[in-house]
């Protein structure tokens, strides 16, 4: 989204007035991060990284000054949402650690209504550049535009170390039932809870022994899964596995600070039967959007069309069949893991989704414990300098092209503000090396789809916006988007 704007005026900035008292957390209370929170934090602050995620929610109604800050001092109330924040380690090499931050950031409001859908892009598109910093200020905010059409616009963004998008959605609306601390902090924040310079030194020892233990271990578990890998008897795949992309692309561009972003909201059961009708899911369908547009993008800005694509799925491994399959790995269970899926090159395709799926289904599998697992590695990297550490890590995010998150269906309450009740909402997600992400949230019978990008990397005269409407239409679904 990065049409011109008809929107000069500056925009007021308002401090949210203080809460009216209520039980907080003992200021004293500290829990440690976890060990690889500290490279998230790098992320955003070496080179034009934004380790973002958000939600836009419009409304129908003016929602006043008022509101927004008495729903700001709400998500600050819970450690489980935004009421933390990272205190940085005591020690050389320790490990930050979460301590309560009940008082919400000011609230963000334009003076001026955002005119038209343009308008609302402009104003979006400069929202999604502001770099958010949990140690150094409070690491989420809050920013609003009215809307020409006597409506309003309202952007909640906040620093991927919060949590996962289903995770910090959860615990911010979400019921009693959920655990807030899954997707979140990953352990409960109490008065009692508390993370001393004496545990800490105890957790740089614990470090420095599990890595010399990893390094150990490694050449041994190696060669056993080696072993393992000869003795099984894997089918043929059907389809044939693609050979990943070889080298960098070099018609990427380097990365700037800007993000744009193209939103779409669709008719649930619309998406569903676009993917039923090809042989899909859902989740099929936004992979295959996801795909061609950056297909498009490349070819766009001069590439090689026949280069395949590598394409990250974040899994949340929670009511899933891959559980199961993630339950042959050593080590506790975990909760979100990642696929990787290579897809061919091209240009966009919008027929059959079925071999899609079966490559789709191929990834979760493999990424989820079909594969020997060797322990040892990751703990050998606690050795490194995190300076290394993050190298690697980035260097890793460079391979893939881009994203496709699902998020699922979203808690009601995500679209309430006091007496208002959105009229549609989305997910935003900020691509981390890659290209591009696009993501899926669900609300009520409606669908909607997100693209984050640089526009940058898109190639000349790219118009986002137009790219995702044509796109969407390609697979029957028109006039939907923002």
């Amino acid at each position: 989204m990065h049409a011109e704007s008809s929107i000069s005026t500056p925009e007021r900035v308002t401090p949210v007035v203080s809460a009216p008292a209520s039980p907080t957390l003992d200021p004293a209370a500290a829990i440690p991060l976890a060990d690889w929170t500290s490279l998230a934090l790098r992320a955003g602050r070496v080179g034009p990284i934004l380790p973002h995620m958000a939600w836009l929610l419009r409304f129908p109604d003016a929602v006043s000054q008022e509101e927004l800050e008495q729903e700001a001092r709400r998500l600050a109330s819970t450690p489980y949402g935004f009421g933390r924040r990272v205190a940085p380690p005591r020690l050389p090499g320790g490990r930050p650690r979460w301590v309560p931050a009940p008082e919400p950031p000011p609230v963000e409001v334009a003076s001026t209504p955002a005119i038209g859908p343009a308008g609302l892009a402009t104003w979006l598109d400069r929202q999604l550049g502001v770099p958010l910093d949990p140690e150094h200020d409070a690491g989420w905010r809050i920013a609003a535009t009215p809307t020409d059409d006597g409506g309003t616009a309202v952007l909640v963004s906040c620093h991927h170390l919060f949590g996962t998008g289903g995770g910090i959605v959860r615990a911010l609306y979400g019921d009693d039932v959920d655990d807030p601390t899954a997707g979140t902090t990953e352990t409960p924040f109490t008065d009692a809870s508390s993370f001393t310079t004496w545990e800490e030194a105890r957790g740089l020892a614990e470090r420095f022994r599990l890595g010399l233990r990893g390094a150990a271990q490694v050449p041994r578990e190696l060669a056993a899964g080696l072993r393992k890998l000869r003795r099984r008897d894997v089918p043929a795949a059907d389809p044939a596995p693609l050979k990943p992309p070889r080298g960098r692309d070099r018609t990427r561009r380097e990365p700037s600070n800007l993000r744009v972003a193209a939103i779409a909201s669709v008719d649930a059961a619309a998406w569903d039967q676009a993917a039923a009708q090809r042989g899909g899911t859902g989740n099929t369908l936004l992979a295959a959007v996801a795909a061609n547009l950056l297909r498009r993008a490349r070819i766009a800005r001069g590439g090689r069309a026949d280069r395949t694509l590598r394409l990250l799925l974040p899994i949340d491994l929670r009511d899933r069949d891959l559980a199961e399959s993630a339950a042959l790995t050593s080590g506790p269970s975990a909760q979100m893991t990642t696929a990787a899926v290579i897809l061919p090159g091209g240009g966009p395709e919008h027929g059959d989704l079925r071999e899609l799926r079966a490559r789709m289904k191929a990834a979760f599998v493999a990424d989820t414990g079909t594969a020997p697992v060797v322990r040892g590695a990751g703990d050998v990297m606690r050795l490194l300098p995190e300076a290394v550490t993050f190298q690697f890590a980035a260097h890793a995010a460079k391979q893939f092209d881009g994203c496709a998150s699902n998020v699922g269906p979203v808690p009601e309450r995500m679209l309430h503000v006091g007496p208002h009740r959105a009229t549609d909402a989305t997910m935003l997600g900020f691509p981390i090396g890659n290209e591009a992400l696009t993501a899926l949230i669900r609300h009520g019978d409606r669908v909607a789809v997100s693209v984050v990008t640089d526009p940058l990397r898109l190639g000349p005269a790219a118009d986002l916006r137009e790219w995702l409407a044509e796109e969407l239409e390609a697979w029957g679904l028109t006039d939907v988007v923002w």
